[in-house]
């Protein structure tokens, strides 16, 4: 296994504090560990991601609200860059958790702070303390993992949704391991979800508990009587048609 660099949660957790308070006898340098014994992974992969997110930052408000609906927007440009360029680092490297605390806390440091609002450093879930699925870089690349499909628009549904989408009724749900339900749902949000040749309505989002709130919620419970990572994209499709057609429709 290649070499790369991690940093455990409780480390982390230790860094950030200091920054946050002003203490600046911890290096995090002196945190970061060494794993794997072969080359090193290539560094270049990630200075360059480092860059094209600056860039993309540029084109957003210098500073941003933690639940900025420019957030949203920024991640569903980010996610399109982050997921083909990390895609190429080994599978082993992407499956280690303290891989992505590295990469939140020191490399794209500036970038989560700047995300969520912080002047220092945001809150430490956003580096990926305490749960893999809060760590900005981790969800990106997910995002991207989710809802890429091979055509001529590759990240066109991984960039459509709003943050409540993605962050409440796909990523915290736990059924966004069966792609292509989790796309199906995607499809229907994005207005591109058919059954009997015809187009099925999006639903109610945000607060409204009878809209897709409902859906995730009826999804949840079939899971307890069907294996929903063996469905086809087609079976899919048709199951989220059938399980929202009496869902209350967005105006």
């Amino acid at each position: 296994m290649p070499q790369y660099s991690v940093v455990s949660g409780a480390d982390a957790a230790r860094y950030l504090r200091s920054v946050q308070i002003g203490d600046e006898s911890l290096n995090l340098e002196e945190l970061v560990k060494i794993r794997g014994n072969g080359e090193f992974i290539n560094r270049s992969i990630i200075q360059g991601l480092v860059a094209r997110l600056r860039q993309l930052k540029a084109k957003y408000p210098a500073t941003m609200r933690d639940r900025d609906p420019k957030g949203g927007d920024f991640e569903a440009d980010a996610c399109q860059l982050v997921h083909p360029a990390l895609s190429s680092l080994p599978k082993e490297v992407l499956a280690d958790h303290e891989f992505w605390i590295w990469l939140a806390a020191d490399p794209f440091s500036d970038l989560v702070a700047w995300r969520f609002g912080a002047k220092k450093v945001a809150q430490p879930k956003n580096y990926g303390v305490g749960s893999r699925l809060e760590n900005m870089l981790y969800r990106l690349w997910l995002r991207g993992e989710i809802g890429a499909r091979k055509d001529t628009k590759p990240y066109e549904l991984a960039a459509s949704g709003d943050q409540d989408l993605w962050r409440s009724h796909l990523l915290r749900q736990g059924y966004a391991n069966a792609r292509p339900v989790a796309q199906a749902v995607l499809m229907l949000q994005a207005g591109q979800l058919k059954a009997q040749g015809k187009k099925v309505p999006r639903l109610a989002g945000g607060d409204d508990p009878d809209g897709v709130r409902m859906l995730a919620k009826r999804i949840r419970r079939i899971r307890s009587n069907l294996v929903l990572e063996y469905l086809s994209a087609p079976e899919a499709e048709s199951l989220i048609a059938e399980l929202s057609s009496d869902l209350k429709k967005r105006k």
